[in-house]
């Protein structure tokens, strides 16, 4: 370490520091007051505790509920993310709040600009967009159309969901699974770049899609076709086929298979359960079947979670990554 606490890489090159997610969030005060416009919500202001940080970037989750992000100088709504959607905004603390309901479910991860300029390629059209100097002072978000939460994303939220910051381990997983996230984020980002433009949705077709997707997480044991799953919403098997498609990015059984996917590999590594007994939760008559199936997802068979095999290849690259966030090199 130098005296002006630069990292020193092995190429003898300089570095500033990068703070950690934890410590990022650790210094991110917080304000709520009741809306004036709207008793029944809640705004949320936030700030920092350096006063030479002007702005934050929010990756925003929203699990239930909606979340509305407003500029404070002109009073325009820059977003609106509603249940089950996420996004990636710029944050300037002086010009913007949030407006919420207390019953909302949402997971918010605030990331330095130094974290994000640290992933993201200068070329990288995020990149421009997130660090564009004539609105440097506004709210912005990084997608134009918010991003649907797939199964893949759940699984992650749902792991943080059992985060504390009492141990280190926990400040850990949330370093690692902050970088998976805002991957998981530019995976969808960049298909929304090249994809032809997107059907545009009416509210009901999107209340009808958002209730398929509730029927085949709770019956994902059930076998229902798409014409029955069709009749169940009131539409029609090639509307179904088409707007679920358009909403989630994926078919239909093309979304469940991976809730399945995802649901499965995180018991398999959070719970005391054999292959069997998952492979039985996920609707398989054998449990042959849901190895093959889980094979062709994730390249591995389910049995190399449980014998710990896979624990290195699956979180050494995060490590090293954290690791030179606390500010360490590796010899």
């Amino acid at each position: 370490m130098t005296q002006s606490e630069e990292i020193t890489t092995l190429k003898g090159e300089s570095q500033q520091p990068v703070e950690s997610v934890f410590s990022y969030n650790k210094n991110i005060e917080v304000s709520f007051r009741t809306s004036i416009e709207d008793r029944r919500k809640i705004e949320i202001r936030l700030n920092h505790s350096n006063i030479s940080e002007t702005a934050t970037f929010q990756m925003i989750f929203v699990l239930k509920g909606s979340m509305q992000v407003t500029n404070c100088d002109s009073n325009n709504v820059v977003a609106k993310i509603d249940s089950h959607q996420h996004n990636l905004c710029r944050l300037p603390f002086k010009t913007t709040r949030m407006l919420v309901n207390m019953a909302d479910d949402m997971l918010l991860i605030n990331v330095s600009d130094a974290f994000l300029k640290r992933f993201l390629p200068t070329e990288h059209i995020a990149y421009t967009l997130l660090f564009d100097e004539k609105s440097k002072n506004d709210p912005i978000t990084l997608s134009p159309i918010n991003l649907q939460i797939t199964p893949e994303i759940s699984a992650v939220l749902q792991k943080l969901g059992h985060f504390t910051d009492s141990a280190f381990s926990d400040q850990l997983l949330l370093e690692s699974k902050a970088i998976e996230l805002l991957a998981l984020q530019m995976v969808q980002f960049e298909q929304l770049q090249h994809r032809e433009a997107p059907v545009k949705l009416k509210k009901t077709e999107m209340d009808r899609m958002h209730e398929v997707r509730e029927i085949l997480l709770n019956q994902s044991e059930d076998k229902l076709s798409l014409r029955a799953l069709a009749h169940l919403v009131g539409t029609n098997e090639f509307n179904l086929k088409r707007d679920f498609k358009a909403m989630f990015g994926k078919t239909v059984f093309g979304y469940l298979n991976q809730y399945k996917m995802e649901k499965a590999r995180a018991m398999l590594i959070d719970e005391d359960i054999t292959v069997s007994e998952i492979s039985k939760r996920m609707g398989y008559k054998h449990a042959t079947h849901f190895t093959s199936a889980f094979k062709k997802y994730f390249g591995f068979l389910p049995n190399k979670i449980k014998t710990g095999k896979l624990s290195v290849l699956i979180f050494f690259e995060d490590f090293i990554a954290f690791l030179e966030n606390l500010n360490l090199t590796m010899i």
